[in-house]
This record gives C-alpha cells, sequence and structure tokens, in this order.
C-alpha cells in the first residue's frame, strides 16, 4: 500500500518525523543515513512553524481525550497535517479515532 501512495500521491513528512525515524533507526540498528535520505528523496520535508507548534500545545489536551497514549510530537505530526490540508497516513494506532488519519 505505501507503494502505491508514493507513486499516486505528492507525501509529506513533518521535519519533527526525522526525531523518530532516527530514534527508531537507532534501535533497531539500521542506517539513519540510508533511511533519511530515501524519506527526503519520496517525499516533501514540511517544517515545524511556530504557530504549528503554539496549536499542538494548545490542542494536546484535547487530542489526548480522544487518544490517551498519543504523544506530544505525534501531536505536532497531526496538527502540522491538518494545516496544511493533508490526510496524515500511519501506522500508528495513537492516531486511529482523529479526523483526517489514515491508518495503513
Amino acid at each position: 500500500m505505501v507503494k502505491e501512495i508514493l507513486e499516486k500521491e505528492d507525501v509529506c513528512t513533518s521535519a519533527i518525523t526525522l526525531v523518530e525515524i532516527t530514534k527508531l533507526c537507532i534501535e533497531n540498528k539500521g542506517n539513519v543515513d540510508v533511511i533519511i535520505n530515501q524519506v527526503k528523496r519520496n517525499s516533501i520535508i514540511i517544517a515545524v512553524e511556530e504557530e504549528i507548534l503554539v496549536e499542538a500545545g494548545s490542542v494536546y489536551g484535547k487530542i489526548r481525550v480522544i487518544s490517551p497514549k498519543i504523544s506530544l510530537i505525534d501531536v505536532i505530526i497531526y496538527v502540522s497535517a491538518r494545516k496544511h490540508y493533508l490526510m496524515l497516513w500511519t501506522t500508528d494506532k495513537d492516531f486511529k479515532n482523529l479526523l483526517e488519519v489514515e491508518m495503513l
């Protein structure tokens, strides 16, 4: 399914997602540079702007009511997608009940 999305859609990635990718690569002994370069080749990296950070802080408590385990970084990613009118595609179950999210 990911391959089809990459072939048919313009894919965007929040810059803060690079933090999570790096952490996961290190934990799983993956090659950080290879994975980050692959993400950069296959998507447009969206800057995390002050407005997004402030809004994420404002809505964090409300979103935690819907998804109690969601992290602040995930809320920043979610708000970033919403601000840019993007569908958020994820395998992370913490996003499951949020609007404009498609589970992979």
